[in-house]
């Protein structure tokens, strides 16, 4: 995830964007450090303070998160024990905790059950392992695709259509257009901007969302930013 990234995901998602500069550090990293690395990104140093004192307890029952010293932060690659992540993931579901703290003890308890299968050198890759690497071959086969189609001469027209139609073969739907003005749904939306907004308001779409229809029911997977 570049800087660039980083800054677009805080506005959705502050919590991962913690997690993720935490995690590529190379130690032990306090809140001044995080902020530096934010704020270069093109945060604000208010909003990065205010999501932090919102989310620090969080951080502290982080599986892969540990504190070395009462200011210090770091990536853990030994997690908690598969039975303490499903204890304290039956919790955190059970009070509607955010999807990235219980992503993550949901994917350190898939981890450990599958490494249990077999042990040696047959030992299974991780699911979570998996899932990113199955993730990453899609992106190299889309950024593939798309250098070759404009080293062709494609359009970014032409470029955005082929996405489209690739988008809706993987059995997504769009969830409005850049743009386009609508009613704010938080299932269905994140707002870009300062808090205050209700369901009902209008809204422009900045920013496309997607919906997944290939299960058993169609699965909000990206919501659309608007502002």
């Amino acid at each position: 995830m570049d800087d660039r990234i980083l800054a677009k995901q805080f506005a959705d998602d502050s919590g991962s964007v913690f997690v993720e500069v935490i995690k590529r550090a190379r130690g032990p990293v306090r809140l001044q450090e995080i902020r530096a690395v934010l704020t270069a990104a093109g945060v604000r140093s208010e909003d990065v303070t205010r999501q932090w004192n919102r989310l620090r307890p969080l951080f502290r029952a982080h599986p892969h998160i540990s504190k070395p010293k009462p200011a210090l932060y770091e990536w853990s690659p030994v997690a908690h024990p598969s039975r303490a992540s499903l204890v304290a993931l039956s919790a955190y579901a059970g009070r509607r905790g955010p999807a990235w703290l219980v992503r993550a003890y949901t994917d350190n308890i898939a981890d450990s059950l599958a490494r249990a299968e077999t042990t040696g050198p047959r030992t299974q890759i991780g699911w979570s392992e998996q899932r990113d690497q199955e993730k990453a071959a899609l992106l190299a086969g889309l950024v593939g695709t798309v250098d070759e189609l404009a080293a062709e001469g494609h359009s970014a027209h032409d470029i955005v259509s082929w996405l489209a139609q690739e988008a809706g073969r993987g059995h997504l739907t769009a969830i409005g257009h850049v743009g386009e003005q609508a009613a704010f749904d938080p299932d269905l939306h994140d707002f870009s901007g300062p808090d205050g907004h209700r369901p009902g308001q209008v809204v422009r779409v900045v920013r496309p969302g997607y919906s997944w229809s290939g299960g058993s029911r169609p699965v909000v997977v990206a919501k659309a930013l608007v502002a």
